[in-house]
């Protein structure tokens, strides 16, 4: 496994976050250090692993530092066992899941501006997307993913009975893991030096019954109706699309013949069909007229209207807007 995906420094993608920051290097006034083989380390990350377990059942927070090089971002992530629910900030960027119900991103895509912009809704800030399989198990990495240290290291115990777990990586990252005398991880930092930089993580957890506040309704909207906003930012552009690429079509299978009325209006709906699915709504209607069809489409919150009639005219189809 690469430093990248180890446990303690898998915190370097963001992912997990919140709490007191732990200091490297405390000084202890009696220590004792004992090198722990590959089997030896198993077991006691395992220990650790389980009573972390039990010590995070109520709930828990995190924070991450991170900094390599120069430049350093900071993650804090909480999780809130008794609703259910859990959120991980990133600078000024959220994300909320909530187990068995759907996650929370905040909108920071400027067509999603432009389109809360045009549906009147700019007091938005996150976006709800429904998901009755969400499990919190995905979000939040929990202590007990020290239990993936399988190698080598060594343990050294301070006087008040607390210890740090210390493995060297392959690649090179030297990670400590710090367990209280309880046998519950509070914190972990990892180093490592190499071609891409000086990458340093330093991560703390703290136990208990945790409040994670989730965004209010009118700083929400659902994932689907705001897709829907998006794709109408387009309207304009898909109607004529529909249109065009329907009579384009249309004359494509004439082969040269007369246009069949029928057969134009199938070809026009199946290219509107086409154009909705690639707006991931559907935005564009067609309606039988005299000659051919209609292609339309009424924007529901501005009520602005497009439309293009498809007709036959012979061995033509004529395109016009309306």
């Amino acid at each position: 496994m690469s430093v990248l995906s180890r446990p303690a420094v898998l915190l370097t993608t963001l992912s997990v976050t919140a709490g007191l920051l732990v200091a490297p290097g405390v000084a202890y006034a009696a220590d004792t250090t004992t090198r722990l083989t590959a089997a030896e380390m198993t077991a006691a990350m395992k220990a650790v692993a389980a009573a972390s377990t039990k010590a995070a059942a109520s709930g828990w927070k995190s924070s991450t530092r991170i900094t390599l090089d120069a430049v350093t971002a900071t993650e804090t992530s909480v999780l809130d066992a008794a609703h259910g629910r859990y959120v991980t900030t990133s600078g000024t960027q959220q994300l909320f899941a909530v187990d068995g119900r759907g996650i929370y991103t905040q909108v920071s895509d400027s067509r999603q501006r432009s389109a809360l912009k045009m549906m009147g809704r700019t007091s938005v800030r996150y976006v709800f997307i429904g998901n009755t399989s969400v499990d919190l198990d995905d979000f939040a990495v929990t202590p007990a993913v020290v239990a993936g240290y399988t190698i080598a290291g060594s343990r050294t115990t301070h006087d008040d009975g607390s210890a740090d777990y210390a493995v060297v990586e392959p690649e090179g990252a030297k990670v400590t893991l710090r367990v209280s005398p309880a046998g519950v991880l509070t914190g972990a930092h990892a180093a490592l030096s190499d071609e891409d930089g000086d990458l340093d993580v330093t991560l703390a957890y703290t136990y208990g019954p945790q409040t994670v506040t989730l965004p209010a309704a009118a700083a929400t909207i659902g994932s689907g109706t705001l897709a829907t906003g998006v794709a109408y930012l387009g309207m304009s552009t898909a109607v004529k699309r529909a249109a065009v690429a329907g009579a384009a079509d249309t004359r494509k299978a004439a082969k040269g013949r007369k246009v069949s009325v029928t057969t134009l209006r199938k070809i026009v709906r199946r290219d509107a069909a086409a154009t909705n699915a690639a707006a991931g709504a559907s935005i564009v209607k067609v309606k039988s007229i005299t000659g051919g069809t209609r292609v339309y489409a009424t924007n529901p919150w501005t009520r602005q209207t497009v439309s293009y009639t498809v007709k036959a005219s012979g061995r033509k189809v004529l395109v016009k807007k309306v």
